[in-house]
């Protein structure tokens, strides 16, 4: 897999330079470097692009998530006051405060304080005069004791989190390979474009030989027209690469904005690097971009988040099948014993024991919500050895394209070079008077040819490797740091 260079700074800094702003970051006086490279394209696309922001968001989104299932978890402290006076009489005056703690076992602790107090207030809600305290634990030992609400919660928000990040990956995967796509259809424009200012200007050159030749006699002024034609196809070549230029920096526009989420305009006046349509050496190894794929594939990492949501809802369905039996057990003491006076004790006086029990008899609508889940998992696991295997064959595409592009590209330099011999050979006999200026042409418009051709092939192999990093799930992490 190809990696990016390190970025700095002030080499961000240079790259904004290098692109002239539209509005008033345009006007600036600031002098424009000549070249963007594809390190600081790539920069300034990761940092300011609204798809690249967006991916961003996805890890508070996650973050978010988890931070809210926490909270059912949260301590919870509770404070109610009443009293009631009528004709002069006290009826009553109830104080009551108390502090719940749940925990990750099922288990909630239970502290509170209460003082009652009147006429009329109810004998069980009587307490000595100091208040009376209470400290003990409240348990789920049937349905809950393994699995309930708040901890499903809890594990499906994780999940999601996990989910978020391989969402985070697939947004910035699919983003850099339209991007780096768009950047080298613009090296490769420029290329093709320089090869058909050089064929134009050969062209003027022989155009202006021919016609002194014809001058002095040598040639016919037939030879002139032929001259002067091959200089028109060659200029329409030109023109049609210029436009081709032009097309392909707006595409490349397409993905640059500043910091304050404004389009960039690319200036005319930029170039790019020619060694960025350059590809790897080495050859991309089969077993390793395949493990890799099917380990760390973004897709992969929110469809097994899916899974894990779908294995928590399971497990929750199946606790319902269980009874519900809560037991609740409270010491008691007397409010008096808060003071710290030698020989008192907080706990001990008396105790309070509760115990609930409910079971609905058919558990017709447990057992058929548990039946769902499982279905559902069970297409869930389905769809995951799709995708699995999906991504195995697209990864061995590319693999496929990288192979013969690379012969492709090497075949397509030995023929350059042959056709560059070719034209050779004929210019020296033209250049004796064995030849003519159609067999000079008939050799150098094949040799023009295969030098464009040669660009397109560079290009498509440099597009193949993207690709292969895109398919394998990795393209985000070679710059993204």
């Amino acid at each position: 897999m190809t990696m990016a260079a390190p970025y700095t700074l002030g080499f961000a800094l240079r790259a904004l330079l290098a692109l002239g702003m539209a509005g008033a970051i345009r006007t600036g006086s600031a002098q424009t470097p000549a070249t963007l490279t594809r390190e600081a394209f790539v920069r300034l696309v990761t940092e300011n692009h609204p798809m690249a922001r967006q991916a961003a968001l996805r890890t508070g989104m996650g973050d978010a998530a988890v931070r809210s299932a926490r909270g059912g978890f949260d301590p919870v402290a509770t404070a109610a006051y009443r009293s009631k006076e009528f004709e002069d009489k006290e009826y009553y005056t109830l104080l009551e405060a108390g502090l719940k703690v749940p925990t990750w076992y099922g288990i909630d602790l239970l502290a509170g304080f209460e003082d009652g107090d009147g006429t009329f207030l109810n004998p069980e809600q009587r307490t000595p005069d100091e208040g009376l305290v209470r400290a003990g634990v409240k348990a789920s030992i049937g349905q809950g004791l393994f699995i309930d609400q708040r901890r499903a919660a809890l594990r499906r928000a994780q999940a999601y989190q996990r989910a978020t990040e391989g969402e985070r990956r697939q947004l910035l995967n699919s983003l850099l390979l339209q991007a780096l796509g768009d950047h080298t259809d613009w090296v490769a424009a420029h290329r093709a474009l320089e090869v058909s200012d050089a064929a134009v200007r050969l062209a003027e050159l022989r155009l202006d030989a021919v016609r002194g030749s014809w001058r002095g006699g040598d040639r016919p002024a037939i030879d002139t027209l032929e001259a002067y034609l091959q200089l028109q196809d060659r200029m329409m070549r030109q023109q049609q690469a210029a436009l081709a230029v032009r097309n392909a920096a707006l595409r490349l526009s397409n993905h640059l904005w500043d910091s304050s989420q404004r389009p960039l305009e690319l200036q005319e006046s930029v170039r790019p690097e020619p060694a960025d349509l350059l590809s790897p050496i080495e050859t991309a190894a089969s077993d390793t971009a395949l493990e890799v794929a099917l380990e760390n594939h973004p897709l992969l990492i929110q469809a097994y988040a899916r899974l894990d949501q779908l294995e928590i809802d399971r497990r929750l369905r199946a606790e319902y099948l269980k009874p519900d039996l809560d037991v609740k057990y409270e010491w008691l003491g007397n409010g008096q014993n808060l003071r710290s006076e030698p020989g008192s004790r907080l706990i001990g006086d008396g105790q309070s024991l509760g115990v609930g029990f409910s079971m609905p008899l058919l558990l017709r609508r447990e057992r058929g919500e548990l039946a769902l889940a499982k279905l559902r998992l069970t297409d869930a696991q389905l769809g995951v050895e799709r995708d699995r295997l999906l991504i195995r064959n697209r990864v061995r595409e590319r693999l496929n394209d990288i192979s013969i592009f690379r012969q492709q590209v090497d075949l397509g330099a030995a023929m350059v070079i042959n056709n560059q011999r070719l034209l050779d050979g004929e210019n020296q006999r033209f250049s004796v008077g064995e030849s003519s200026l159609f067999l000079v042409n008939a050799r150098e418009v094949p040799l023009i040819d295969a030098q464009l051709r040669q660009v397109d092939l560079e290009a498509r192999l440099r597009k193949a490797w993207f690709a292969l990093d895109h398919e394998a799930g990795t393209l985000w992490s070679a710059w993204v740091r």
